[in-house]
């Protein structure tokens, strides 16, 4: 069996890994964590004109250390890093690798909402659009979280 985590950070990201990790143990699963850089071209002029390889090289940077982490632990693991469109290229990913199941981290800032959270649209898209079964693992932050990813993204971390 093949799981593939879409992947953020380290940081935001391990609570969904953690939850393909104990699925894969009891199935001898391999886990594949894959990172979508949005393409700067398709985000915007500004974007594009102050693009640079440090995001690309940062995502891989923390994919590897992650993947050898889970090597350390026994678990069949490896990353890959693409520029493209987020939620559609996690899609057409994990449809080349075979995948049996997509693990994706969703976030609700201020708390709990309803499901289909409409500050996420990842995640609405995930679920319109995957043909691959879905595992949405939960991860709500307060509003200073939020803040604080916020800057970090805008920082380019």
């Amino acid at each position: 069996m093949k799981y593939v985590v879409a992947f953020s950070s380290p940081k935001r990201s391990s609570k969904t890994i953690e939850t393909a990790v104990s699925q894969a143990r009891s199935t001898d699963a391999e886990i594949v964590l894959v990172r979508l850089i949005p393409d700067p071209g398709k985000v915007g002029i500004v974007a594009q004109l102050i693009s640079s390889d440090r995001p690309l090289d940062k995502a891989r940077m923390q994919i590897d250390q992650c993947v050898e982490e889970l090597k350390a632990r026994g678990i069949k693991a490896s990353g890959i890093v693409k520029m493209g469109e987020v939620a559609q290229g996690i899609i057409d990913t994990a449809r080349e690798l075979g995948a049996d199941m997509l693990y994706v981290g969703t976030t609700s800032v201020g708390g709990r909402q309803f499901f289909m959270m409409k500050k996420d649209p990842i995640v609405h898209y995930l679920v319109e659009h995957c043909p691959i079964s879905l595992c949405l693992v939960r991860h709500d932050i307060s509003l200073e979280s939020a803040v604080e990813h916020d800057e970090e993204v805008e920082l380019g971390e």
